[in-house]
């Protein structure tokens, strides 16, 4: 899908605050940009046509080998990777989720199903991708019941999406704890994790022998010189971007009670910063038009999610005051 993502403030003229993308947009970017500002000569010059040098900097600090990482141009390259690698399998998808997992499938000929429960995993199943936390929800599936579950399905290979992880109180199970499973593959968002995501910079973790089958497909400079330079500074500096995970988590408790007392609107119960949110009248993209046209705010109509309906939005916590304001503009839209 190239269309139909959050973060689509291109089509507005003037958005003074946005919700619609699940990044933390308080970081302080000013060291890296100089950082980049210094190295701009680099891009007279071919990079490394694999981008060796920044997965051997994320093996050292997720204590893995070199050949158990892949760096890729963000998160959505590594699904597209996968699904090629695998391509014409029998993959299942736990839905509601990011939909670039079924787009990935469909363009690569896997024959595809939609789960909603783990429990109702087919057992003809090669592949099951899943997010947590997951996007829209927010849910994160209980570390050892995950770890049990692939225990339990040996012959599937699974994808499993921890771009949110670092917003989450929640136990997530770890890169190298994955890695010694067989056929999980574990994929990552830089963007995600350090608020950049016009550098597009994902990762992909596990085991050596699965991971390899991915690599042979990646094209040869998919990862830019300013991206890696960016993603070894972020890696030398990871300690300046940590997600203020409690606060988050205390806000979104707060706009969730919220927004639930507008009367109209049911939430969803999450464990990272984002709310999926339903009107009981009204649809979400009227909503999302008046906020943007009328007040410069930015949600995220989620009606295109697998088994969500037009009445459904989401949202990504800010500051408890900029909070404020979108609860009272979905107020005034409700009394209209």
């Amino acid at each position: 899908m190239i269309y139909g993502h959050g973060d689509d403030t291109y089509k507005y003229k003037e958005i003074r605050i946005n919700f619609s993308s699940n990044i933390y947009n308080r970081f302080d970017h000013e060291k890296l940009f100089l950082h980049l500002a210094g190295r701009l000569d680099d891009v007279l010059s071919y990079p490394e046509p694999a981008p060796l040098t920044l997965e051997t900097d994320l093996s050292k600090k997720l204590g893995l080998a070199p050949e158990e990482v892949m760096v890729t141009n963000g998160a959505t390259e590594a699904i597209y990777l996968i699904a090629q690698t695998f391509r014409r399998s029998k993959s299942a998808i736990l839905q509601p989720t990011f939909s670039e997992y079924a787009d990935a499938c469909v363009l690569h000929e896997h024959e595809l199903t939609n789960i909603y429960t783990l429990d109702t995993l087919s057992p003809d199943t090669q592949m099951l991708w899943l997010c947590s936390p997951n996007n829209p929800t927010g849910a994160v599936i209980e570390k050892e019941s995950l770890l049990k579950f692939i225990r339990k399905n040996r012959e599937v290979i699974f994808i499993i999406d921890a771009s949110y992880a670092p917003f989450t109180k929640k136990a997530v199970p770890a890169p190298a704890e994955l890695a010694e499973y067989p056929n999980v593959l574990m994929l990552h968002s830089m963007s995600k994790q350090y608020s950049v995501p016009g550098l597009r910079l994902g990762y992909v973790t596990g085991g050596e022998t699965l991971l390899a089958q991915v690599r042979r497909r990646r094209m040869p400079w998919s990862a830019g010189q300013v991206a890696v330079n960016a993603g070894r500074y972020l890696l030398m500096h990871s300690d300046e971007y940590t997600p203020p995970v409690d606060a988050l988590t205390d806000e979104r408790e707060r706009m969730a009670d919220a927004l639930r007392s507008l009367g109209v609107v049911e939430v969803w119960p999450s464990d990272t910063h984002m709310l999926l949110c339903k009107l009981r009248f009204g649809n979400a993209s009227s909503l999302k038009e008046y906020l943007a046209l009328e007040h410069g705010l930015l949600i995220r109509d989620a009606s295109n999610f697998s088994g969500l309906d037009s009445s459904f939005f989401r949202i990504a916590v800010q500051t408890p005051d900029e909070d404020d304001i979108l609860i009272r503009r979905i107020a005034e839209w409700i009394a209209v």
